[in-house]
């Protein structure tokens, strides 16, 4: 029996099973190279396109944002142009809308039955505000300070008594308070 032993005097004798194994493997490996390429060239692909349409989209959102600008500019020239008529349209509005019979039912239902008022004058203010200057006739000092107490929970504000005079039986105190329209 005859042990033939390869110590590389003769590498290339056997080659079969090295070709069986290498051949399949190299044909895998080129394959998987081609894909892997293929794929590369592809992602490179898209992520030009990607940059080049991002480009295009700030290019965009700059001219939005200058556009926005520019309108926003124009805007407020026009308003500056018509703020004294549409303040003046605003007011007219206003006064239209006030309601004047709820303010004198508010008020006649915030006196007490012993207060009545002699002298009454108001002074528009803006954002529907009324300021109100009254003349408020009491039979004592508690009946006053009842009326001006229930004046406060009515919703008026800002009440203060400017003087005070005493007129017969009565107390004529002078008032101012003012009243915000409530819609």
């Amino acid at each position: 029996m005859k042990i033939y032993l390869n110590l590389a005097s003769s590498p290339w004798r056997n080659r079969r099973p090295f070709f069986f194994l290498a051949g399949p493997l190299l044909l895998l490996t080129l394959i998987f190279l081609i894909i892997s390429l293929w794929l590369f060239i592809n992602y490179l692909k898209e992520t030009r396109e990607l940059k080049l349409e991002l480009i295009r989209i700030a290019r965009r959102e700059d001219n939005l944002r200058r556009e926005q600008r520019q309108f926003e500019a124009r805007a407020a020239a026009l308003a500056k142009n018509f703020e004294g008529e549409v303040d003046l349209t605003n007011s007219i509005i206003s006064d239209k809308s006030f309601s004047w019979s709820q303010f004198f039912w508010r008020l006649e239902q915030a006196l007490p039955p012993a207060c009545y008022l002699s002298s009454l004058t108001f002074n528009r203010r803006p954002e529907a505000r009324l300021e109100i200057k009254f003349k408020l006739a009491s039979p004592d000092l508690n009946s006053l300070l009842h009326a001006l107490e229930k004046l406060r929970e009515a919703g008026f504000s800002g009440l203060q008594v400017q003087s005070e005079d005493l007129s017969g039986r009565n107390i004529i105190s002078e008032v101012t308070m003012t009243y915000e329209r409530v819609d």
